[in-house]
């Protein structure tokens, strides 16, 4: 049965702080759920998942439920072709601390929380085109000062959180920015590390040894790391502790870029958790099960993410390439209102409208160009050195593309600009 939440839940508060649990995208928690030896079995629990209602709603889950259910294997799956629209999926982290263990070096600062409001420091709108098998990533900094909607007040956007009622904040992210919601995904503590544990943990590689005493991540000895889920909590929650050993100047050097850099890091995560689940999970059925026991008690989604829709979408977009997802963050300058410390959105500039244009569905999804560096290759070192510097990358430009819906309309190319800032991994195709 369907666990819809009508009243106020019982999640513990998280701190105002900028303590993290990454919103582990629509892949990891469907992609994999509903493809490979795993789909007869799933059908039958899909519907115990914990469901919200957008306002937006406009589609008719019961139908497609059933046609799910009647569907016995994947090869037989005739895809609906509303299932190719491009959509938006906000996606949003939430910090219950029921999953935390105190006997663990690594998860620092997390401490009691029951004084504490909810918040979100993981907003991120996930583009996902079928029909062109592409996605792109849109980050929303918890510090940016907008317009809350359904108020005449201006505040943090992440003050517009509620895990168990999206629509204040899907209605501010519209009229800030212009991007419609078409479904909503919430991930907490306990999916992330349950999610990273299915897989048997995400690699990530690194040049340099890296700490964070506040969080207590560490990495000794640099290489192609995989992290458990208590490990990989810990540094996708590192901010401000940031450090890395640069082995040149022989000391110990910090991320200034903040929150900034640390979006770049969740992003770098998000392709690797992708590709991990991709790789573990759509020929294993034991993994597949992990994965739906994850998403099924931690997983809050909206009731119009039926059963049949993310089947379809799981059959679409299963030759996703993972290492060509764009990412983008809204660009923002750093500002002093009162007592806070805040970021003032900036989306008039040619490139920043571009990339809204992506999201807002006036320009197809365009593709990051996949890397061929491995560790070996010298050249990668520079990608760790991105400190405090906003390195462009222009995207490639596709052909116009042709969006197959009813009817059939073309929808121009705009050629968006990427920003990574900060520390991020080097892109090493070998680490997975």
């Amino acid at each position: 049965m369907l666990r819809r939440f009508r009243s106020e839940p019982k999640f513990s508060p998280r701190p105002k702080s900028h303590y993290f649990v990454l919103s582990l995208n629509i892949f990891v928690v469907t992609l994999m759920v509903f493809s490979g030896l795993g789909m007869l079995w799933v059908n039958g629990r899909v519907n115990q998942r914990l469901i919200v209602t957008l306002n937006n709603s406009q589609e008719n889950p019961d139908n497609q439920t059933q046609s799910v259910n009647n569907s016995p294997t994947n090869s037989d799956v005739i895809l609906d072709p509303k299932s190719l629209d491009a959509k938006n999926f906000l996606l949003t982290g939430s910090d219950n601390g029921s999953c935390a263990d105190a006997k663990s070096k690594t998860t620092g600062g997390i401490g009691d929380r029951t004084s504490l409001g909810e918040r979100s420091d993981t907003i991120m709108i996930i583009r996902i085109d079928p029909s062109s098998k592409r996605a792109a990533i849109l980050s929303f900094p918890r510090d940016l000062w907008v317009n809350i909607a359904g108020t005449t007040r201006q505040n943090r956007i992440n003050s517009a959180f509620k895990s168990t009622d999206p629509n204040r904040l899907v209605d501010t992210i519209e009229k800030s920015f212009g991007i419609p919601v078409d479904h909503y995904v919430n991930v907490n503590f306990c999916a992330f590390k349950e999610i990273v544990t299915a897989v048997d943990g995400v690699k990530v590689p690194f040049l340099y040894p890296t700490h964070d005493k506040k969080t207590g991540f560490s990495v000794t000895t640099p290489g192609c790391i995989n992290f458990d889920g208590d490990r990989a909590l810990a540094y996708v929650r590192s901010r401000s502790g940031y450090r890395y050993f640069d082995t040149t100047k022989q000391k110990w050097l910090e991320d200034p870029t903040g929150d900034l850099g640390r979006i770049s890091r969740q992003q770098d995560f998000l392709r690797r958790s992708m590709q991990r689940a991709l790789d573990k999970g759509s020929s294993n059925i034991g993994v597949a099960n992990d994965l739906l026991n994850a998403a099924l008690k931690n997983v809050i989604t909206d009731d119009q993410l039926t059963p049949r829709g993310m089947l379809d979408l799981a059959q679409a977009m299963r030759d996703l390439n993972t290492r060509t997802v764009a990412t983008y963050t809204i660009d923002s300058y750093p500002k002093r209102i009162g007592e806070l410390s805040v970021l003032i959105p900036q989306i008039k500039s040619e490139s920043m409208k571009q990339v809204l244009e992506i999201f807002q569905g006036r320009s197809p999804v365009t593709a990051q160009k996949a890397s061929t560096h491995t560790t070996n290759n010298p050249t990668i070192v520079l990608v760790a050195k991105r400190i405090a510097i906003a390195t462009t990358t222009t995207m490639a430009t596709p052909e116009t593309t042709t969006i197959t819906t009813a009817p059939t309309t073309t929808i121009p190319t705009a050629t968006a600009l990427q920003k990574t800032v900060g520390v991020v991994p080097p892109d090493d195709p070998t680490c997975r």
